[in-house]
């Protein structure tokens, strides 16, 4: 595998837009006294994930099974991916965020033990095996809001959906990244 990859957006600007009107003019902020923020801009960033490939053994997987565990390595955040999830190496132009932090292999091997732990019956018999990671752009459109503060709303560009706690990586990175 490349040394850096990329999963490409299924989310566009506007449908990323709309993510942010509907959770920022929600009954949630409401209730919680937000005044309404406008959109002042929107950008596209790819954020590093480190991207661990492992091997998987246990009682109910006959042959084990290869994947791919993507890790953000402040948070810790991490997401199983599809073995035959499309990646695609890191193309000239993409605004992508350093990467500040080094691997974690420990850390990577308890997110997959204890993913294959929660579905596995049979629990003694879990075996992960982690290899070499390499970096992975993760795509994330970063709304920037402007009400009675400054602030940003973070929007998956895969699934579309808000992602909240992404918040506090991407704004270390763009703080670092100045």
């Amino acid at each position: 595998m490349n040394q850096q990859s990329y999963i490409k957006p299924e989310i566009n600007e506007n449908k990323a837009i709309n993510a942010i009107h509907q959770h920022s003019s929600g009954v949630i902020m409401k209730l919680f006294g937000h005044k309404k923020a406008s959109l002042k801009s929107i950008e596209l960033v790819y954020l590093p994930f480190w991207c661990y490939p492992y091997h998987l053994e246990s009682a109910s997987l006959k042959g084990g099974v290869e994947g791919k565990l993507a890790m953000e390595p402040i948070t810790g955040i991490s997401a199983i991916l599809p073995a035959e999830y499309p990646i695609h190496p890191v193309e000239e132009g993409l605004n992508c965020l350093p990467l500040n932090e080094p691997e974690n292999r420990e850390a990577a091997h308890k997110a997959i033990y204890w993913e294959a732990f929660s579905k596995e019956k049979q629990r003694k018999s879990i075996d992960v095996e982690v290899h070499t990671p390499w970096i992975l752009y993760m795509p994330y459109w970063v709304g920037y809001l402007k009400g009675k503060e400054y602030d940003i709303l973070c929007v998956d560009a895969v699934t579309g959906k808000i992602d909240l706690p992404i918040k506090k990586t991407i704004l270390l990175q763009l703080t670092t990244s100045i």
